[in-house]
């Protein structure tokens, strides 16, 4: 068996912002459409039979494959050789195709993010960017991009940044920048380049104020975000 290393760099993510016209219907309160207890919940990876590989032969167990009644359940995976477990990954039903992974970047016995597989396939990511032991980023996959995310700038339980992405480009954002629970700022997007600032001043949570962004002042565009998995 081998193993790529290469694949575990963490993918720490920096999120653009970007804002919705009112048009869209932007103006709403908005909340978190996912458990923040989600890590501290997770299964543990136990079977009745474990397969157990020492990758570089130093008289440890580097990858442990566990099933369950005769089915592979999970794999457990030491990426750095240090004697703990930084990855974990579970299987579906039909003990082939990948449900959920999960990784500790910073070597520390923590999770740092959570990724889930429908059918074989990333459609959502949990991550804890700043590595306080708590989710503060979610994000929507679709074809192997980011398409939407959700994102807790106070790390107070709330989420305040909303997020809509077009082939991994940002879009659209959404900012509740006082935590009152109601979008006071909407940035709109272009190619990549933040072209549109909208303010609400007054509370009624609706845009009344506009600010152009000038082509001299866009800066360069941000990267595609991609929504990556990693290899064992």
């Amino acid at each position: 068996m081998t193993v790529n290393m290469s694949n575990f760099a963490h993918a720490v993510v920096g999120l653009a912002v970007l804002a919705c016209p009112p048009v869209l219907g932007c103006a709403q309160s908005h909340s978190s459409t996912l458990p923040r207890g989600s890590m501290a919940e997770a299964a543990e990876c136990k079977g009745n039979h474990v397969i157990a590989t020492d990758v570089n032969e130093d008289g440890r167990v580097d990858i442990e494959h566990v099933e369950r009644n005769g089915r592979r359940y999970c794999t457990k995976a030491d990426m750095n050789f240090d004697g703990k477990v930084d990855l974990e990954r579970f299987y579906a039903a039909d003990g082939e195709h990948v449900a959920q992974e999960r990784h500790d970047f910073d070597f520390d016995g923590r999770l740092d993010q959570l990724s889930f597989y429908e059918g074989g396939q990333l459609v959502r990511k949990e991550l804890d960017t700043n590595f306080d032991n708590t989710i503060d980023t979610w994000l929507w996959c679709g074809n192997g991009w980011v398409v939407r995310s959700e994102r807790d700038r106070a790390r107070d339980g709330k989420v305040d940044v909303w997020e809509v992405y077009v082939q991994g480009l940002i879009t659209e954002a959404q900012y509740d920048d006082d935590n009152d629970g109601r979008v006071e700022k909407w940035d709109s997007f272009r190619d990549g380049k933040l072209v549109l600032t909208q303010y609400d001043e007054n509370g009624d949570g609706a845009p009344d104020r506009s600010q152009d962004m000038p082509p001299r002042s866009m800066g360069p565009a941000d990267d595609a975000l991609r929504c990556e998995r990693g290899q064992l």
